[in-house]
């Protein structure tokens, strides 16, 4: 099923403070943190995952180019060998410690309807147009597709064995997560690691846009064999994984008023009051029913579903599974039933924003920025893939698979790459 290779990959050079060079996803850099990253080294890898235009070219145009003249100054240099890239990430989450580990190699990209890779989420247009823009004038992949796969345990024995190894990066980042990378050469591993994936499904846990865009320049240059190739991390689905949830809140709610959306809950949920933030976080994440806490603007709620079943009403063209998603459950019941909010004003993010921190939504509803604040409890890994083997795909912003890859740790680089 998967065709899964290794790569020579372009990395800064051994003589780089990684801190300072590499960054967060593109999609995670806010403005502030462009600006922090410039300052820090001016080699920083912002500078072509997010040019800006200058000197009558267009940022991709720069992007390209100074990619390639880091590379003639040996900022960046290509690895001699093929190699798979085990790596490790160790971070703390509400006071505990936790490592997720996978590895780096390259994927063959294949249309959904293959059903090699699943997709569980929509994409948008314009970040899709914005990063194809950025690959055809550079021809480099940054960062990596997050890919979780079934594990009978071949591969991560192969993964743990190299990880015993002295390692080729090891450092932490801005937020003080310890990144470690290996590099796995040996021809016998390589092998054993090809063979170990060969029959396997993938699901995207992130990096939806960038995989369609590197499907697309695929379907666009049939005939470059590297291009049908893009950057992947690895993870088995049985390994610790710490996934977020992402809260919501709501705004531009016609005659909104918090005792209107009381009456209205109270058809579908059991509906009862908390006295706080905390309390309300915890009782949504210890439920073990479809369970949505909410800050109405006056008090916190949480509502419980009364009967499952009320979803095949409304969602019966989707699977139970989907149908079983708090997250679904919450879109569907409240936010376009009971608010009466689109789905195309959700896709706008018009009348809906998404955070991380509660605290934050709370604040939104009491400053009167928003009518009201939605919190939920993570999706897990296993209800992904279950939805993506159905070919469905969950709300906007379903799954925040903490911590996120870094870009810049490896680079694919097509005009590199051995088949080219």
């Amino acid at each position: 099923m998967a065709d899964v290779r290794p790569l020579k990959a372009v990395r800064y050079n051994g003589k780089s403070d990684l801190s300072n060079l590499v960054t967060q996803p593109y999609d995670k850099i806010s403005p502030e943190l462009k600006k922090t990253y410039r300052l820090r080294n001016s080699n920083n890898l912002v500078n072509v995952l997010l040019p800006d235009e200058k000197e009558g070219k267009t940022k991709y145009q720069i992007s390209g180019e100074v990619f390639h003249k880091w590379l003639e100054k040996g900022i960046l240099k290509r690895d001699d060998n093929p190699a798979f890239y085990p790596y490790r990430q160790t971070f703390e989450v509400n006071g505990e410690t936790h490592q997720r580990s996978g590895f780096v190699g390259l994927v063959k990209v294949e249309p959904y309807s293959k059903k090699v890779i699943f997709p569980h989420e929509k994409t948008l247009s314009g970040p899709k147009a914005d990063r194809i823009a950025l690959l055809k004038e550079g021809r480099v992949h940054y960062g990596k597709i997050f890919l979780l796969y079934k594990d009978d345990g071949k591969s991560q024995k192969v993964i743990d064995e190299a990880m015993k190894e002295n390692t080729i990066v090891d450092f932490k980042d801005d937020f003080e997560v310890k990144n470690e990378l290996w590099n796995l050469t040996d021809k016998n591993k390589i092998h054993e690691l090809n063979a170990a994936m060969a029959d396997k499904q993938l699901f995207i846990a992130d990096g939806h846009h960038r995989y369609e865009t590197s499907l697309a320049y695929a379907q666009e240059n049939p005939s470059d064999i590297s291009a049908q190739y893009t950057m992947a991390m690895f993870v088995n689905i049985n390994s610790p994984l710490i996934v977020l949830p992402t809260h919501r809140v709501v705004r531009g709610v016609e005659n909104y008023t918090p005792a209107a959306l009381s009456g209205k809950l109270e058809k579908y949920f059991d509906v009862s009051t908390v006295a706080g933030i905390d309390e309300t976080i915890n009782a949504t994440k210890n439920s073990e029913g479809i369970t949505i806490g909410i800050f109405d603007g006056e008090n916190y709620l949480v509502a419980k579903l009364k009967d499952k079943n009320i979803m095949n009403e409304f969602c019966g063209e989707h699977s139970e599974a989907w149908r079983s998603l708090d997250v679904a459950v919450l879109h569907s019941l409240i936010i376009e039933k009971c608010l009466g909010i689109t789905q195309d004003k959700v896709a706008k993010e018009s009348a809906v924003s998404y955070h991380r921190k509660p605290e934050g939504a709370v604040k939104l509803v009491e400053s009167g920025k928003a009518n009201c604040a939605f919190f939920l409890k993570a999706t897990s890994p296993a209800q992904v893939c279950e939805v993506a083997l159905n070919g469905e795909v969950m709300p906007q912003k379903s799954t925040d698979f903490y911590p996120k890859l870094l870009s810049g740790l490896t680079m694919y680089a097509l005009d590199c790459a051995d088949e080219k």
